[in-house]
């Protein structure tokens, strides 16, 4: 059947993935023509996979919260408190004040990539509160400007402090003095319109002071649900290892047992001594599938309508899968472009030689025909590319339910020897 091609300008970017879209500064080019003829097997096609699920991994680095403490950053001091905490416990009678703010702002320390949790027998000081009459106060009101001068502290204005105190309470191990004379010298505070009286009450066991260490679960260290990935199949390892090396979400077409369940129930995946905001999307199905084959240099991909009623194919330009670079599957960043003759022949890409200096912002919406194929060719010239393996991802818009364009993910992994 003939298909109907028409342009449609877009407000947005072209596609997502590999595409260079309005790339002011394109990737560099794989040089390769069509008559470019690897040694044989020197390309291969590993894995083609169009998908309705991807798991996205954002790396958080070593500490997704900021409360962690590495134990080589501290100061010599407070090592040697952790060091005697983790030997039996570090004692004290007369906590000085260094020590009391580093007991109450570090609750976990990592070391070795081992977490420990710290605990302390150091006074506390607990604030709540309940909003008031003023004149039920019997004692002085604090204003709004001597509130916010008792609660700033280190350069930090804690101004909150009155709300969480109403809602569920607060518990100090460190009282900075200007919140201490504040405690002392008033009974409530008018922020905000609100008048909230203020209840304090210090829990002291006495001397000696004591503080301990023991080791914590990744889990228990983040105070959230955390998979650890460490003692996981090679498999399940080598899967997240991949979604945690590209930018944004990896389309996965298998997977092993109960892996989408394992993402999706954990705020974080703790892989290599990195933690990874976890989550799992769910693409709806589409009525496409998207094939690969290599031939003589050039990797040829395909888009064919599997459903049994003429489907609108969305996607950037030249249609049907537009401009494509690939990059190592490990470094998403080192994108290296393919080169088609597409490129040159179409209006609505600027080329020089075998590079690309822009795209124009339109997409291409064709009617394909059930059982029909769309197909565009790049080449790949194997001697420009080190060895290893290589990604390709872009994405397609599919019609459904005869209304509306859904994107379909694609991902082609190939391997240069």
């Amino acid at each position: 059947m003939k298909r109907r091609p028409f342009l449609r300008t877009v407000a947005g970017a072209l596609g997502t993935g590999g595409c260079v879209g309005r790339a002011e500064t394109p990737p560099s080019a794989v040089e390769a023509t069509a008559d470019t003829t690897p040694p044989d097997g020197s390309l291969a096609v590993d894995r083609v996979a169009a998908y309705d699920r991807a798991v996205r991994l954002n790396d958080l680095g070593e500490d997704p919260d900021g409360e962690v403490a590495e134990f080589s950053g501290l100061g010599d001091r407070e090592r040697a408190v952790v060091d005697a905490a983790l030997a039996g416990g570090y004692e004290t009678d007369d906590p000085p004040t260094w020590l009391v703010k580093f007991a109450s702002g570090t609750a976990v320390v990592e070391r070795e990539g081992t977490y420990y949790r710290l605990e302390h027998t150091l006074p506390t000081t607990a604030i709540s509160g309940e909003a008031v009459a003023a004149s039920t106060v019997d004692g002085e009101i604090a204003d709004h400007q001597t509130y916010e001068d008792a609660v700033t502290h280190d350069g930090r204005i804690a101004t909150g402090l009155v709300r969480l105190a109403r809602r569920e309470g607060v518990e100090l191990t460190y009282v900075w003095p200007g919140l201490r004379r504040f405690l002392r010298e008033y009974d409530a505070v008018e922020y905000r319109g609100t008048v909230t009286a203020l209840s304090v009450e210090v829990d002291d066991g006495g001397p000696p002071y004591r503080l301990s260490a023991g080791e914590a679960s990744v889990s228990a260290a983040v105070d959230a649900p955390v998979w650890n990935a460490a003692t996981a199949d090679p498999a399940v390892r080598e899967l997240l290892g991949r979604a945690a090396a590209t930018r944004g979400a990896y389309g996965v077409d298998a997977a092993p047992d109960r892996f989408f369940e394992r993402v999706a129930a954990h705020s974080y995946v703790y892989l290599d001594g990195t933690f990874y905001a976890a989550s799992v999307e769910r693409r709806e199905s589409t009525s496409v599938s998207v094939d690969a084959s290599v031939a003589d240099g050039i990797v040829r991909l395909s888009l064919r309508n599997v459903a049994d009623r003429e489907l609108s194919v969305t996607g950037p330009v030249p249609a049907p899968f537009g401009v494509l670079d690939c990059h190592p599957v490990d470094d998403p960043d080192d994108r290296r472009l393919l080169w088609s003759d597409a490129y040159a022949a179409s209006d609505h890409v600027r080329t020089d030689g075998r590079s690309v200096e822009r795209v124009a912002d339109v997409e291409v919406t064709s009617s394909v025909a059930p059982g029909e194929r769309v197909e565009a060719s790049y080449g790949v010239r194997p001697e420009a590319l080190a060895s290893g393996r290589y990604a390709v991802e872009s994405s397609v818009g599919v019609e459904r339910d005869g209304e509306r364009s859904v994107p379909v993910r694609y991902r082609v992994e190939f391997t240069v020897r």
